[in-house]
């Protein structure tokens, strides 16, 4: 009795089944009543209650088998008079488990079916008709001249953003092979310091702009001694005054920065040694003042080691001077500007267009054309 109770509550947690199977139980075959995730039950008699087997199982389908191989199983019952003998599973691998959870969830979706004494996987046949698309609709010649339009449109539009990404790729390649820009430039002139005579207070600065040869420059007075008067050494104009009328300077200080009348002013690029290697074919130069003025073809007046022998240009080494190319004032003197060289005129592609690639490659970066000055 206890027995049996325990198999009626098994069936209650597992439904049975009463599909194909066969189970081989010591060398001989029988065919299965019904089966369960639990265990099985054959016709058969002459079993003892508690026996432990193993057993062999297939299930059939229409064109192949699945088998479970040594399963072992314990006799749960087994009733003479009905010739029906129940077994339960034991032990069950983690393999033999899936194979009956997927058998048992397929019948239960209907994925498999009984076809007489095997099972076979159910064939769906979607018989749906497809569904008809409207053709679209006729449109009116002015709808089409704008859909013509509007597409022409796009077509310009994405060639314009291609030209411009050409462009910018071209220039940036350019100007990455051929324009070396200084590492500083500037508006300068050849001028001269005048010092403090002796240690001692400024008792008199002359204010004027320019001042002529001879004429008084400043007047220190020592702790010690008469007041020294220093002259201008020549007809120059005043750059700079670096002290104010009564401060105390001492020998040697720079009061006045002095620049000759008649000096040139020009603009001094400074340039490292390896570009300055590049620069001894090229003959001119862009020039960008702070006041936006745009000067091309601005004449290359020295190079280190090479170009003229004017003594009134401020030379230095590892500069580059350039005419301006527009009339400069001593108060300009300082201040920054922008200077590119364009090396296409002296490469073996602007030699072989005659060096007119180097004008035309120059314009869109200082805005000018051929020298001409734009304020």
């Amino acid at each position: 009795m206890g027995a049996m109770s325990y198999e009626a509550e098994l069936q209650r947690q597992h439904p049975r089944y009463r599909l194909p199977m066969r189970a081989t139980i010591d060398g001989k075959i029988y065919q299965v009543n019904d089966w369960s995730m639990n265990g099985f039950a054959i016709d058969a008699k002459g079993f003892t209650p508690g026996k432990k087997v193993i057993a062999h199982l297939t299930i059939p389908f229409s064109s192949y088998e699945f088998s479970l191989t040594e399963v072992p199983a314990e006799v749960l019952y087994s009733t003479d008079p009905l010739s029906r003998t129940s077994f339960m599973f034991l032990n069950l691998e983690e393999g033999q488990v899936s194979l009956l959870q997927y058998v048992t969830d397929a019948i239960l979706s209907g994925e498999v079916v009984r076809a007489g004494d095997v099972l076979d996987v159910a064939r769906r046949t979607d018989m749906v008709k497809s569904k008809q698309v409207p053709p679209p609709p006729r449109l009116s010649t002015g709808a089409r001249i704008a859909q013509l339009g509007r597409r022409a449109a796009a077509t310009a539009g994405v060639a314009a953003i291609g030209a411009a990404l050409i462009a910018f790729l071209s220039a940036n390649v350019y100007d990455e092979l051929y324009i070396i820009r200084p590492q500083s430039a500037a508006i300068t002139a050849k001028t001269v310091n005048v010092a403090a005579p002796s240690v001692g207070r400024i008792t008199f600065l002359n204010e004027k702009k320019e001042v002529a040869f001879g004429e008084p420059l400043m007047t220190v007075n020592p702790a010690v001694g008469n007041p020294i008067t220093v002259e201008s050494p020549c007809d120059c104009v005043q750059v700079d005054q670096r002290f104010a009328n009564g401060d105390f300077v001492r020998t040697g200080d720079p009061v006045v920065r002095l620049m000759r009348a008649d000096a040139p002013i020009v603009v001094s690029a400074t340039v490292g040694d390896k570009e300055l290697m590049s620069l001894y074919g090229v003959k001119t130069a862009s020039l960008v003042y702070p006041d936006g003025t745009s000067v091309g073809e601005a004449d290359i007046l020295w190079l280190p080691g090479k170009g003229g022998t004017q003594a009134d240009l401020p030379r230095e080494p590892l500069t580059v001077l350039v005419a301006p190319k527009k009339q400069l004032s001593p108060d300009m003197i300082g201040q920054p500007v922008e200077v590119q060289f364009d090396l296409f005129g002296e490469s073996l592609i602007g030699r072989l267009l005659g060096g007119s690639g180097s004008a035309v490659a120059a314009e869109p970066q200082v805005g000018v054309t051929s020298g001409e000055v734009k304020s």
